[in-house]
């Protein structure tokens, strides 16, 4: 009984990674809650599941899953722009998850932060969850009795 209970709870803590990432999507030019001073806005959540890649990396991708996701932040035409969404590509090789749409030819000093830590990763650093931690020690703690 008590390997079911550690296997159970186990399960528990990995099925959120059973799921596609889920990130923010949102363009600091038409909502000004997406700029620097990030503030959630339930409408900025996406499933990235159900999102496709930009047309113009389509031929670059070994898939078309989401795998991260990201914050972009350029200057175009002399305006600074933060654009937060889904990252395409390997997460260790940036180079074609991160280029930009070549339609865009005004662009300066672009930047991209990628990361799969966890969902809505891309928002604004906040507090950290104490109930994951303080989960993950219960869990830690009780293994040794259960086995």
């Amino acid at each position: 009984m008590r390997q079911y209970l550690l296997l159970f709870g186990a399960l528990i803590a990995l099925l959120d990674t059973a799921y596609a990432i889920k990130c923010f999507a949102c363009e600091s030019v038409y909502d000004a809650s997406c700029a620097e001073d990030f503030e959630v806005e339930n409408y900025f959540k996406f499933d990235c599941a159900f999102m496709a890649p930009p047309r113009f990396l389509e031929t670059d991708l070994l898939t078309v899953n989401a795998t991260a996701c990201l914050k972009r932040i350029f200057k175009e035409n002399g305006v600074r722009k933060i654009v937060r969404g889904c990252y395409f590509g390997d997460v260790n090789a940036t180079d074609v998850g991160c280029k930009m749409d070549p339609t865009l030819t005004a662009v300066q000093n672009s930047s991209c932060y990628v990361c799969d830590s966890e969902n809505y990763c891309n928002g604004a650093v906040g507090p950290v969850d104490k109930w994951k931690i303080f989960g993950s020690l219960v869990l830690f703690l009780l293994a040794p009795q259960l086995l």
